[in-house]
């Protein structure tokens, strides 16, 4: 097997994109992460990418091609879920170019969610069947705010956890959001908005949850030896794990034991590193419950304790893992999970605005899950060869 690393990327502006297109916006960020790397959109012989939520649609792959004119060996459309899509397309890239199939593989997801819906709609209006139509609907679990609201509700029955603590975590996002130049939300909040914000599905109001943006990102992969020629500071992966638990929420386990726990031990294992080695992580946020349960499962606080941790300061700059330096999808934008990947490469290049680059990073966790925790990912990346 090649050495491989990421060598290219860039993220689109993002939130209200008037007159952008999903095809668009992940053709615009793939253009900008080679251009990044250095790298001409002919040499690329592999590219990954997930068809807009909104708008399913077959061998999405093949369309970005056409559209950007390119002619790859391989390309394939990957749907594992938020932030476990990204994961797995940088997954594939890395077995594609270690095998000598592929030299520079592309990968990039993004959509036009928030224009794109049709007028009158609020929040993701899924184009693809979610599988729980027959057996959840009727009974009023429909979409995924209310199915985290669930998962919420069982973090404060077992834990304690309060509404305040959950806010915590938004205003957290926020912060951070507020120091990004390229962020959807940023206007400052304080607990008091977020708990005067309309209330969406108990315990969440508008604040927890993520916002609806149009956008994309893309990375760039190559080979470790072909990377040492490029301008970039390279990133390589470290480590990752996985685990599927369920699909549908009324086969959900209970909160200690989804998948997000094993995936973070099986990646930081394989990195041969513990949770005390990253200098910062981006977790997947698409509600604030999603949050305190990524630094549960990490190990940054104890289990039931994650509420507490946030309501504490510790997830902010400065603390001792910063999470989301972004802004996160609560407050930076919701392009699935891929931005989440960007910013660890961000980060890990010293390339962050100063007042929101961790300092001397050099090691970045990003940990989320598809679904409602129904199949969980964490990767581990660090900076240079």
């Amino acid at each position: 097997m090649r050495d491989v690393c990421i060598v290219g990327m860039a993220e689109t502006a993002v939130g209200r994109l008037e007159g952008s297109t999903s095809i668009g916006l992940q053709a615009e960020a793939s253009r900008l992460a080679l251009a990044d790397a250095e790298i001409a959109p002919g040499q690329v012989d592999a590219v990954y990418n997930l068809d807009p939520y909104t708008q399913a649609m077959s061998m999405f792959a093949q369309s970005l091609l056409e559209y950007m004119g390119l002619r790859p060996a391989l390309a394939a459309t990957i749907d594992a879920g938020g932030t476990v899509t990204p994961m797995h397309m940088i997954l594939n890239a890395i077995a594609a170019i270690g095998q000598g199939y592929a030299e520079v593989a592309l990968c990039t997801f993004g959509e036009n969610a928030l224009t794109g819906r049709p007028k009158g709609v609020h929040g993701l209006p899924q184009g693809p069947s979610l599988g729980q139509e027959e057996f959840e609907e009727p009974f009023g679990c429909i979409g995924m705010v209310i199915p985290y609201a669930l998962a919420a509700q069982r973090h404060m029955h077992r834990y304690g956890t309060t509404k305040a603590q959950l806010g915590a975590v938004a205003v957290s996002a926020r912060a951070h959001a507020v120091l990004n130049p390229r962020a959807q939300m940023r206007k400052a909040l304080t607990l008091a908005d977020y708990l005067a914000a309309r209330p969406i599905a108990d315990p969440f109001g508008l604040l927890d949850c993520s916002v609806m943006s149009d956008g994309a990102g893309a990375v760039v992969l190559t080979t470790v030896e072909r990377a040492r020629d490029l301008a970039t500071t390279p990133v390589r992966v470290l480590g990752f794990g996985g685990k599927a638990t369920h699909k549908n929420v009324n086969q959900m386990p209970d909160l200690d034991e989804l998948g997000l726990r094993p995936a973070g031990e099986m990646a930081l294992a394989r990195a041969g590193l513990a949770i005390g080695d990253a200098d910062f992580c981006c977790i997947h946020d698409a509600f604030t419950i999603s949050t305190i349960l990524g630094v549960e499962a990490l190990g940054l606080c104890p289990e039931g304790e994650g509420g507490a941790y946030a309501a504490a300061g510790a997830l902010d700059l400065g603390g001792p893992c910063p999470v989301n330096p972004h802004g996160g999808l609560l407050s930076h934008a919701h392009i699935g999970g891929m931005n989440h990947l960007c910013e660890a490469v961000r980060q890990l290049r010293h390339q962050a605005e100063p007042a929101r680059q961790v300092p001397e990073a050099r090691v970045g966790v990003v940990s989320g899950n598809g679904g409602v925790f129904s199949l969980c990912g964490v990767m581990v990346l660090g900076r240079g060869l």
